[in-house]
C-alpha cells in the first residue's frame, strides 16, 4: 500500500489523540538510525543534528538552539512546515529534496520504514 494513500488517514488519527512516541514502536525503532544526530527528546540538545521535538506543529528549521545550513535556511523560506508528503520525500532523498544539505544522510528505501518515521515524528507528544 502506498504512504499517499495511507498516511493521511494515520495522521488524522494523531493531532487530537496525543499519541506518545512510545506507542509506534515499529517508528521508535525506525527512528534509531536518526538518532545518532537528532533527538525528539525537548531537553536533549547538542547532537550533530537539530532537535526534531513536536516537528509537524513548528516551524520548518525551527530549532532556535541548532545553526542549520544555507541549504535549510532557503527551504525554510518557501516551506512553512514538515507535511508528512514532504517528510516523506525528504527521507527518500534529502539531496533532491534540499539540495546542499550538510546531512551525512541518503535516504531510506523502504516506504514502511520511512512511514513509520513520520507518524513517529508527527506524534503530538
Amino acid at each position: 500500500m502506498r504512504l499517499r494513500s495511507v498516511m493521511p488517514l494515520l495522521l488524522a488519527l494523531i493531532p487530537g489523540a496525543a499519541v506518545a512516541q512510545a506507542g509506534n514502536p515499529s517508528g521508535e525503532r525506525a527512528f534509531q538510525r536518526c538518532y545518532s544526530c537528532h533527538s525528539i527528546k525537548k531537553e536533549e540538545k547538542g547532537l550533530s543534528g537539530p532537535n526534531l521535538d513536536r516537528l509537524g506543529q513548528r516551524p520548518l528549521a525551527g530549532d532556535k538552539t541548532f545553526a542549520y545550513s544555507r541549504a535549510f535556511k532557503d527551504f525554510a523560506a518557501h516551506n512553512r512546515r514538515w507535511t508528512a508528503e514532504l517528510l516523506d520525500r525528504f527521507l527518500t532523498d534529502p539531496q533532491a529534496v534540499v539540495p546542499g544539505n550538510q546531512m551525512g544522510f541518503f535516504g531510506l528505501r523502504k516506504a514502511e520504514e520511512r512511514e513509520a518515521i513520520i507518524v513517529y515524528l508527527m506524534a503530538d507528544n
